[in-house]
């Protein structure tokens, strides 16, 4: 198949959480912190989708999310694509169809994405890096906590999106356990 069905569907379901995360984050304005809740757009497309599908997806959903952020451009385009790449080459030894191994991968990507950002938007100077830390590293630990919940209910959320499009539901290539 030149095109599969799934890239879309990805793209779309992580359109979808990405603007659930702006809304929960515009409505919880007067809290003074904001919930960072990118880790699960990184995370079924390399498990279940081929190299070639994945890199336009990761690209697509990239693109997507670095227009929606006040983030400098391309930066969560190439933390999608970097980290997608490593759990790509590495996807035999995670079991895509259970949520533990992606949760687990959506908190490290989570973590990640946020440290890299919290640097940028920091302006990469050390001496003022330490300042803000802590209460940016609240808002990481509740976004981690929000993140349990979520998770599982997102890559659930994906998967019934597989089976009510009648498309592949299984990995490209299943763990050999």
């Amino acid at each position: 198949m030149i095109f599969d069905k799934r890239s879309l569907l990805l793209f779309a379901s992580n359109a979808l959480l990405l603007h659930l995360m702006l809304l929960i984050n515009s409505s919880i304005t007067f809290v003074g912190f904001n919930l960072f809740i990118l880790g699960p757009l990184f995370i079924i497309a390399p498990l279940y989708l081929r190299a070639d599908q994945f890199f336009i997806t990761s690209l697509l959903t990239g693109f997507w999310v670095d227009a929606a952020l006040p983030t400098p451009f391309g930066v969560v385009t190439l933390l999608m694509l970097t980290i997608g790449s490593l759990i790509l080459l590495i996807r035999l030894r995670f079991r895509a169809e259970k949520n533990f191994h992606p949760t687990l991968l959506a908190h490290i990507a989570n973590f990640i994405t946020g440290v890299t950002l919290f640097y940028l938007s920091t302006g990469a100077n050390l001496t003022d890096f330490f300042i803000p830390f802590s209460t940016s590293f609240i808002e990481l630990i509740i976004s981690h906590l929000a993140l349990l919940v979520i998770a599982p209910w997102f890559f659930n959320f994906q998967r019934s999106l597989f089976s009510i499009f009648e498309t592949k539901t299984e990995p490209e290539s299943l763990p050999f356990v």
